[in-house]
């Protein structure tokens, strides 16, 4: 299935993601199914997404991944900027493409594990927020990766703060108002 280049076409890395996604929600499901009434709580509640953790020693326990995680992405990100310009072209300027890609995976998967296991899966944050920085500081990974960082945070901070105070003294779990805020944006650029 992969083409001459090594590369797996996009039709099977999106049947491939679809996939994945499918078996991952049966997991969860049957997890959820054999938990009982206070887990599964627990379990709904995480699925929504939230910055409601219970002490800093659980943010402390994922910094290690956090910081050697983006460390190595800005070790790498010129290499990375080369190989978004074509493959070929990183090839011949001397890049090892494959082991690049592998530990530009193997990093980002790190980072995105580690906040997901403790926030829960807050949606269209990492999906969208680096698009959006990067219409407003160009596509170099040396400025794009930390600011997406910075402005990612910034904007679930402001959507944090909404989800606490638009019916105070309940909070409204933060990945409900991520994705309504992304979805309200995305509709008022289609009509305009």
């Amino acid at each position: 299935a992969r083409t001459r280049t090594g590369e797996f076409p996009t039709p099977v890395l999106l049947l491939a993601g679809v996939t994945a996604n499918f078996f991952f929600a049966a997991l969860v499901m049957l997890i959820h199914y054999l938990s009982d009434f206070t887990q599964s709580f627990r379990i709904v509640r995480w699925l929504m997404g939230g910055l409601d953790i219970t002490s800093y020693k659980t943010l402390i326990s994922i910094s290690p991944m956090i910081f050697i995680g983006f460390g190595v992405l800005m070790v790498f990100s010129r290499d990375l900027n080369v190989i978004s310009t074509g493959i070929q072209s990183a090839i011949s300027r001397g890049v090892e493409v494959v082991k690049v890609q592998k530990i530009g995976f193997i990093m980002a998967s790190l980072l995105t594990g580690a906040v997901v296991a403790l926030s829960g899966p807050i949606g269209f944050v990492g999906l969208i927020v680096p698009h959006i920085v990067r219409l407003m500081v160009g596509p170099d990974l040396r400025i794009l990766l930390p600011a997406s960082m910075f402005f990612g945070a910034s904007f679930l901070i402001m959507c944090d703060t909404l989800a606490r105070t638009i019916i105070a003294p309940t909070e409204i779990p933060v990945g409900i108002i991520t994705a309504m805020l992304i979805l309200l944006l995305l509709g008022g650029l289609v009509l305009f």
